[in-house]
């Protein structure tokens, strides 16, 4: 008889399937008891294909397309694992990796979740950079909207139960929402050992416009976490510089949809609610943001043609 399974992986794929096969072996390269639902959400490329190759190994399925956050819950939602854990359709772990972060949720069961260190890989999985991710911090989290938790994270299926998926309403910070609920219900630990790779290809930097109704997500955000009772007394001290942050990010959008007025504007409420954001840190800060993704998909864009 097979072993139960320790943890339920979920991997939503969309339109990745030139990926799609190195991130399944990595998974299925693990030695810990695991069941592996791989969900096609309406994919248009080779996926179907690609799990197919799969069958009797993975709990393949394919579906009209939902959207990254629907198909998470669904899959999470009739998991049989003791820990839950998702592995986007372009990314790795590297072999052991879910070993260690099990240990360590068996080792200490005042934790939540655990979440490795990782790699920057390029789409021919070699490495750009090493140690990307950093120690979680709930307030920078909450108050900067600054999260380092990568691929590989695995956390406890009885928490996740107790705060709820993912919000299926949210478009832009979901996984940021959930750790906020989720941390409510214990630690959430850095691993400090590098366990998986973070693709970063010319596809995963393409930037879509966003309105700022739906950029207005991030106050929307901060909305449920300042109404609960249980916000720490040091977060809930800094409520006017987190909503100073999130309209920062708010301006950022504006900036690179080409609307610099509203942009300007957006900027100046910012520094309102939290006035040292008009350092000239924060402004370059923001330079950088707008200018960032088109540049760096150029970049990446140009790498591919040379090595071509």
């Amino acid at each position: 008889m097979a072993d139960a399974p320790v943890l339920t992986m979920v991997t939503p794929a969309y339109n990745q399937g030139r990926y799609l096969a190195e991130t399944i072996d990595s998974v299925l390269a693990q030695d810990v008891p695991l069941e592996y639902q791989v969900i096609d959400d309406g994919s248009k490329d080779e996926t179907p294909d690609v799990m197919a190759r799969y069958a009797g190994r993975i709990q393949g399925e394919r579906q009209a397309n939902m959207g990254q956050v629907r198909t998470l819950n669904k899959g999470w939602g009739r998991a049989n694992g003791k820990y839950l854990a998702y592995l986007s359709s372009d990314d790795v772990l590297y072999p052991g990796a879910l070993r260690k972060l099990v240990d360590r949720l068996e080792a200490d069961p005042s934790l939540a979740c655990v979440f490795p260190d990782c790699d920057l890989i390029d789409d021919r999985s070699k490495v750009i950079k090493r140690n990307v991710c950093r120690p979680f911090d709930l307030a920078q989290l909450v108050v900067e909207q600054e999260c380092y938790i990568g691929p590989g994270a695995v956390f406890r299926r009885d928490a996740f139960e107790a705060v709820g998926g993912w919000r299926p309403e949210l478009r832009l910070a979901p996984d940021r929402e959930f750790w906020m609920r989720l941390a409510t219900r214990g630690r959430i630990e850095f691993v400090p050992e590098t366990l998986a790779g973070y693709r970063f290809h010319p596809q995963s930097l393409s930037y879509k416009e966003v309105s700022e109704e739906q950029s207005r997500e991030y106050l929307l955000v901060l909305d449920g976490y300042f109404a609960r009772p249980d916000v720490p007394p040091a977060i809930r001290a800094r409520e006017d510089e987190a909503y100073g942050h999130a309209h920062l990010l708010l301006a950022r959008n504006r900036f690179r949809s080409g609307d610099w007025r509203r942009g300007r504007q957006l900027y100046a409420e910012a520094v309102q609610l939290h006035p040292p954001l008009a350092a000239t840190r924060y402004k370059l800060r923001l330079l950088r943001n707008v200018a960032s993704k088109p540049a760096r998909a150029a970049a990446a864009k140009l790498r591919s043609v040379f090595r071509g």
